[in-house]
């Protein structure tokens, strides 16, 4: 019964190790969706990816060259003013939710979630730039480019992560069947939190943060990377809830080993044997 009992107890341990094993690729798989390919979340950081130079200098060309000579044609001046109403615009926390719905559909084309160009309507140029004339021009179509490799990886995480978190609960389900020790457990759980804390780190910004802007030198290329950046620090305190939680559980299975050491019945052949010696 006893060795009968270690085995089940190694099976359930590692019916568990395979459980957590593909939570943490569900979880890090929806960090990394979260971060780098939910378009819908864009429009809400639009102050803090606007903040960069480089996507708010590429906003205000592509905006105030297609509309600043229309409106004011021949008229250096009008156009002049134009770009400054944009410039004032994309540059003040005010200002930039109205660039929000380009900045969504800008990360949209670039994963590949739409076709592109983006389009941008008259009822938002007028809003953007802070001029009535721009509501009688043409839609202003943006060129962005889709990063074949982003979208390839946001088609994965599409099935990989529902998948992978089925897979998590039945193993779950088994383990628990299988009754496992409760101290292996924790200390498995806490050899996992920690791990996983690394992987949310790793998949909710060191990945979103430098890999897109390596595959594409546009501006909008950096747009995951900044929606990275600005969900930083929830990320770090996460991680250090799930490591705090982690080191905690680890410690707790280090001290129950301990006492069921110190509380199993101690033998009393070898005390008898030295008493019938003395």
């Amino acid at each position: 019964m006893g060795h009968n009992g270690r085995v089940r107890r190694s099976f359930a341990g590692l019916l568990f190790g395979v459980a957590f094993a593909f939570a943490c690729l569900a979880i890090s798989g929806f960090l990394l969706h979260r971060t780098a390919f939910s378009p819908s979340r864009t429009s809400g950081e639009a102050v803090s990816i606007l903040q960069d130079e480089e996507v708010q200098r590429e906003a205000i060309a592509v905006v105030a060259d297609a509309t600043a000579d229309q409106m004011y044609p021949g008229d250096p001046t009008g156009a002049a003013l134009v770009r400054q109403n944009i410039t004032i615009v994309a540059s003040t926390p005010a200002g930039a939710p109205l660039f929000g719905q380009m900045l969504t559909d800008a990360h949209a084309v670039l994963i590949g979630d739409v076709a592109g160009p983006v389009v941008v309507a008259p009822e938002q140029l007028v809003q953007i730039t802070r001029d009535e004339r721009a509501g009688a021009l043409p839609p202003l179509q943006v060129v962005v480019p889709t990063i074949g490799s982003l979208e390839l990886i946001d088609g994965v995480l599409g099935w990989l992560v529902p998948l992978s978190g089925v897979a998590a609960i039945v193993f779950f389900v088994l383990c628990f069947l299988a009754r496992p020790e409760r101290g292996a457990l924790f200390r498995t759980l806490g050899i996992g939190l920690v791990a996983l804390a690394a992987l949310a780190i790793i998949f909710s910004y060191v990945l979103p943060k430098f890999i897109p802007p390596l595959l594409d030198d546009s501006a909008w290329a950096r747009i995951p990377a900044l929606m990275a950046d600005a969900g930083l620090g929830l990320t770090l305190f996460a991680a250090f809830v799930l490591a705090g939680a982690g080191l905690a559980l680890f410690m707790a299975s280090t001290r129950m080993g301990r006492s069921r050491r110190w509380s199993t019945p101690v033998s009393t052949y070898r005390y008898r044997e030295e008493r019938s010696w003395s």
